[in-house]
């Protein structure tokens, strides 16, 4: 079988949503941030094919949600041209949210992409450290595997180091690039402006001093 000269775009969404909070916003809750889906879409899919130089196949859209049901921006995602979801599940243990399945999928799906040389180029979107035997079987059956990091707060990584030595190539989205779709929530208290002077209370400051005031205050001079 013949592989075909395009590219395929498997993103972690907890990952790459969970970065972007930590650099923007100091945590990586993403109840912190706000995503322009479309414009971070759109991002990938130039990034990738201008990196790749080949066009686009498909994004693949990997992110956990309650019992497996589509939220808000799932349904959103899903019906933009060349993306498609795939959801595992969310659970919630000791106080924190937990994806389940994820990596599994991310691991299927990469591995069957190669198998089937559906693809020449795969970017990885991605820090977990699972993912590198799926990685390793793409590089076997030919394909180059791309891995794309968001900026570390820290300024160190954030993720696996054996992916990181695995990859054909590999590339950090700075913060220019994700702030072109993302933005830190304003959580913080905002400060009021100072009230403006009643008009009447205006008024009376800028009044004239009576006759007899002037003479008072002329006499306390003298």
């Amino acid at each position: 079988m013949e592989r075909v000269d395009r590219c395929v775009v498997l993103v972690d969404a907890g990952y790459l949503l969970g970065a972007a909070a930590s650099l923007l916003a100091g945590e990586p809750a993403r109840s912190r941030i706000t995503v322009d889906h479309a414009a971070l879409i759109l991002g990938l899919r130039e990034r990738a094919e201008a990196d790749t130089q080949q066009p686009l196949l498909r994004i693949y859209w990997f992110d956990g949600a309650p019992d497996r049901v589509p939220q808000p921006e799932h349904r959103r995602l899903r019906v933009m041209p060349r993306v498609t979801v795939r959801l595992g599940a969310l659970t919630r243990s000791d106080g924190r949210w937990a994806q389940k399945g994820v990596d599994a999928a991310m691991h299927a799906e990469l591995t069957e992409l190669a198998r089937n040389r559906a693809c020449s180029d795969v970017v990885l979107v991605t820090g977990d450290g699972d993912l590198l035997p799926g990685l390793m079987s793409a590089k076997e059956h030919g394909v180059a595997v791309h891995l794309w990091a968001v900026q570390a707060a820290d300024g160190d990584y954030n993720q696996s180091e054996d992916l990181v030595a695995e990859a054909d190539e590999r590339r950090v989205l700075d913060r220019a690039w994700i702030t072109k779709a993302v933005r830190a929530k304003d959580t913080g208290p905002s400060c009021a402006p100072p009230p403006a002077p009643r008009p009447e209370i205006a008024a009376i400051l800028s009044a004239p001093l009576p006759e007899a005031a002037l003479a008072a205050s002329a006499e306390r001079a003298s």
